[in-house]
């Protein structure tokens, strides 16, 4: 021999033969079936991957590592598969829990829900959207108390509650209308303040003066309502269609004066309703807004999968809402789902 073979590189068992095989559980080295079969014998050695075993982030960011994670899922999907498919040849019948489960024994406002046509679609309870989620059942008006998040033209996203039964003009007023313009009059009455400092007052006694209070009330009343005017001069409601293109925001023009059930029938929501308050109308919307109309003359009804989100400070990396969409549609694919493990990791 023209070198001297070192004892790594000889098998852990015989210590003769050259090494062949590394165990996936332990790391041992062996050379033949045969040492595999001792080295379990004498290790109590399963032989199998651990997968839950720890490992540093450096190890986890490389292409084997994903490798490994995907075809432990495979292989637990496809054990899934095999269990079903036993039971099915048994004859026995399984169904699931929840599909047990009477009407009556579900939430009274998913029934409803269900009821008027709308479609939706859940996100994970761990993600911000769904803990945001406060739509419920009111019993006395009978109808749906919606949680609604509105985006302003300005950007600005307020989420609030209103019941099916209110217009989307009244349900905008109440939920973004007012909050505006109570900032905008404590601004107004800060900078007033601040100009002129308030003129000393005697000491007056302390009876209601009955007209006075008359008068502010009626001049309250009408700047609010002038107010609300001037909020909704120009401006165009559209409800959010999430089972579109991530690069898209595909809006579904609604009526200032359609309840919000009217505005919510036979539509899909992700979680809650998103309506965009705009001052473009349906032939003027900019990208990455578009008409739905406009939209499936372009793309049809055709729903891309997308598993990337850009994140901002703070946040946890969430699905896009097109990628819940078209989770919930069952079209999920594994290459899509490799390269955002791989970009997570790395």
């Amino acid at each position: 021999m023209s070198h001297e073979t070192l004892l790594t590189d000889l098998c852990a068992i015989c210590h003769v033969k050259a090494i062949k095989y590394t165990c996936p559980r332990c790391g041992i080295h062996t050379c033949s079936f045969p040492c595999v079969k001792k080295h379990k014998a004498w290790a109590q050695c399963s032989g199998v991957r651990n997968p839950a075993e720890y490992r540093k982030r450096a190890e986890l960011a490389t292409s084997s590592s994903v490798d490994k994670d995907f075809n432990f899922i495979t292989n637990v999907e496809r054990a899934i598969t095999r269990a079903d498919d036993a039971v099915t040849d048994r004859g026995i019948s399984i169904v699931p829990a929840r599909q047990v489960r009477r009407d009556d024994a579900r939430p009274k406002v998913e029934v409803e829900i269900e009821q008027r046509g709308v479609k939706v679609i859940k996100a994970p309870k761990v993600f911000s959207r769904a803990k945001q989620n406060k739509t419920h059942w009111v019993g006395p008006q009978k109808s749906i108390m919606w949680t609604i998040e509105w985006v302003c033209s300005d950007g600005e996203k307020v989420i609030g509650s209103a019941l099916e039964s209110r217009s989307l003009r009244e349900a905008y007023i109440n939920i973004v209308g007012k909050k505006k313009i109570k900032r905008k009059r404590r601004l107004s009455q800060h900078d007033q303040t601040r100009a002129e400092p308030p003129p000393k007052v005697a000491k007056q006694e302390s009876h209601s003066s009955t007209k006075e209070d008359q008068v502010q009330h009626q001049h309250d009343a009408q700047t609010s309502s002038s107010g609300d005017e001037q909020l909704l001069a120009g401006m165009h409601f559209y409800l959010h269609d999430p089972q579109t293109a991530s690069k898209f925001r595909c809006l579904i023009p609604l009526p200032p004066g359609q309840t919000v059930r009217a505005a919510l029938e036979g539509q899909t929501v992700l979680e809650f309703p998103t309506i965009y308050v705009k001052s473009e109308s349906p032939d003027q919307l900019k990208e990455p807004f578009i008409a739905q109309e406009e939209y499936q003359k372009r793309h049809g009804n055709d729903i891309p999968v997308n598993l990337t989100m850009p994140l901002e400070d703070g946040q946890i990396d969430e699905p896009s809402e097109s990628s819940l969409a078209a989770a919930a549609a069952g079209e999920i694919v594994p290459e899509k789902v490799l390269e955002v493990l791989a970009r997570a990791l790395s």
